[in-house]
C-alpha cells in the first residue's frame, strides 16, 4: 500500500498524485472524491485487480496543513494497520513544496516523520511489518531520516 496526503478541496495534482494517476488513471482519486473529506482523517482505497501499479491500495490522509505532520502520517499508518496491509510505501510528505508551511525546516519535518513511526511502533502493530520511505534524490535527507529512525 501507499500512504499519501491530499487536501480536502480536491486539488490533487502534486507529484505523488501524478504518479498514482500515471499507473492507475483516476481509479483511486475518483473513489476518494465521493467521500466527505475531513482534515486529519485517513481513507483506504482498494485498487482492486485492475490496478497494474506497484501498489495495490492507497491510504489518503487529508492534510489541510493545520495539523502537525506526525498526526497526518500516524493516521495513515493506523488506517494501513486497520486494513491489514503488511507493507507500506511512504513518501517524505511536506518535504517539497509544502516545506515551511507547517514544519519550518527539513529537520523539523524529519523529526515529525520519525515521531509518527515511533508512536505507531509503540502501538505494537500486528500487520504492518515494512515501511519504505520514498526520498527524492536527496542523500542528506535519506541519511538524516535513517539516523532518526535508528535511534529507536
Amino acid at each position: 500500500g501507499l500512504i499519501t496526503a491530499v487536501n480536502s478541496e480536491g486539488m490533487w495534482s502534486g507529484g505523488i498524485d501524478r504518479v498514482i494517476q500515471s499507473v492507475a488513471g483516476r481509479l483511486f482519486h475518483d473513489q476518494l472524491a465521493r467521500k466527505s473529506l475531513i482534515d486529519g482523517e485517513a481513507y483506504f482505497i482498494d485498487g482492486n485487480i485492475t490496478n497494474t501499479g506497484s501498489f495495490r491500495n492507497v491510504v489518503f490522509v487529508v492534510d489541510d496543513l493545520e495539523l502537525k505532520l506526525h498526526q497526518i502520517i500516524l493516521a495513515g499508518l493506523k488506517k494501513a494497520e486497520a486494513n491489514q496491509l503488511s507493507s507500506i510505501t511512504l513518501p517524505t510528505i511536506r518535504m517539497g513544496l509544502m516545506l515551511g508551511l507547517v514544519e519550518k525546516t527539513e529537520d523539523e519535518a524529519l523529526e515529525e516523520i520519525a515521531r509518527a513511526v515511533r508512536l505507531f511502533k509503540s502501538s505494537n502493530p500486528s500487520f504492518v511489518k515494512t515501511i519504505t520511505f520514498v526520498v527524492y534524490r536527496n542523500t542528506s535527507i535519506e541519511t538524516r531520516l535513517k539516523k532518526l529512525l535508528s535511534q529507536d
